[in-house]
């Protein structure tokens, strides 16, 4: 089957590690696939040198640019409208188009999940990633399940960290440190650097180590999916951002604090509290679920609990929380799986 997906990348790696993750995966289940992306220099930092076998990683193409055909089924990405050549293209060609919508554990995604939607002139249809049942789930590969499996490594002294611009950060940092003065804190180059940089008067650059203030810092140079997995796998705690980072932290297993892409509306606060609201339908660990709830919100600047928290009676239950939650998700069928399986119902209702 060939499939494009046309990419509008917003904040740097976050959409289009989403992107690239479905896209691969189609590859890898016997798909022809094009991702049709506008800032090509971001997608291809976190490329693996197989991707560039597997898939088509290509320009946005412009209205001047007649060389664009459509492929049978066209994933627009996260509500991106497609420039008025493809949008003719495709309306000729008949795709099936799907409008893969942003990851949120809000109710509404599993009431409008696989609606009909009409606009230029052309059905879509909407496909949200989730984490119920009754949502597209979150891509979960068959190499990253192995991995999970495979992984007996419960002494790690590594934190992973990856931030926005989080004036909380050192806070956080902190505090963690006094579970374990032994932690390295692995902090990676961009925001979660800089804002570091600024926070605690450091110059530190990409791939440098120091002690600041009793507190193990090492930096990192961004790296491709592949190895981040890693990184997430192998640590003991993982300092995320972004939908596509908290997704693969909430899959490894280990505990995580999430810092979300911040909206001038504070609709990302509907987000962190339909997220708790679900863990605590699905697992029913109320008290260690509102604990986490109130670390994040806290993290994102909504309160000033983390300032008055002590973590230290709290990891184990943390650790416990983090890994039956990692069970829950692994349970489900990919977004992958659940998405061909879609496509193929309407391809097969088309043919008929």
């Amino acid at each position: 089957m060939n499939i494009d997906i046309i990419c509008d990348v917003i904040d740097n790696f976050g959409d289009a590690g989403v992107c690239l993750r479905l896209g691969r995966d189609l590859a890898i289940n016997s798909n022809k696939v094009r991702i049709f992306c506008n800032n090509i220099e971001s997608i291809n930092k976190i490329t693996t040198t197989k991707d560039h076998s597997l898939l088509s990683i290509l320009k946005w193409p412009d209205n001047n640019d007649e060389s664009y055909f459509a492929a049978e089924v066209v994933i627009q990405a996260f509500s991106v409208r497609l420039p008025q050549c493809m949008i003719e293209k495709v309306k000729h060609k008949k795709s099936l188009i799907i409008n893969l919508e942003y990851l949120t554990a809000e109710k509404f995604a599993e009431d409008c999940h696989k609606l009909p939607s009409f606009s230029d002139g052309m059905e879509s249809f909407f496909f949200f990633p989730g984490f119920s049942e009754k949502t597209g789930s979150v891509v979960i590969e068959d190499l990253l399940r192995n991995k999970i499996k495979n992984n007996k490594n419960n002494s790690s002294k590594n934190i992973s960290v990856f931030s926005y611009d989080n004036k909380k950060l050192l806070i956080l940092i902190n505090k963690l440190n006094k579970i374990d003065p032994q932690f390295i804190f692995n902090i990676f180059e961009g925001k979660a650097l800089d804002i570091f940089n600024e926070l605690s008067k450091e110059n530190l650059k990409s791939e440098e180590k120091t002690v600041y203030k009793d507190i193990n810092i090492k930096t990192l140079k961004m790296v491709n999916h592949e190895e981040y997995d890693d990184i997430l796998i192998s640590s003991a705690i993982n300092l995320v951002r972004g939908e596509d980072s908290i997704v693969r932290a909430m899959l490894v297993g280990k505990p995580f604090i999430w810092n979300i892409y911040p909206t001038d509306d504070n609709a990302h606060l509907d987000k962190i509290n339909a997220l708790f609201n679900l863990m605590n339908e699905k697992l029913g660990l109320k008290d260690d679920i509102e604990i986490l709830k109130n670390i994040t919100l806290s993290y994102n600047g909504f309160s000033d609990f983390l300032e008055n928290f002590d973590f230290s009676e709290y990891y184990e239950k943390w650790k416990n929380l983090s890994y039956l939650w990692s069970e829950y998700l692994l349970s489900h069928d990919s977004l992958t799986k659940n998405l061909l399986s879609f496509i193929g119902e309407k391809l097969s209702k088309d043919d008929k």
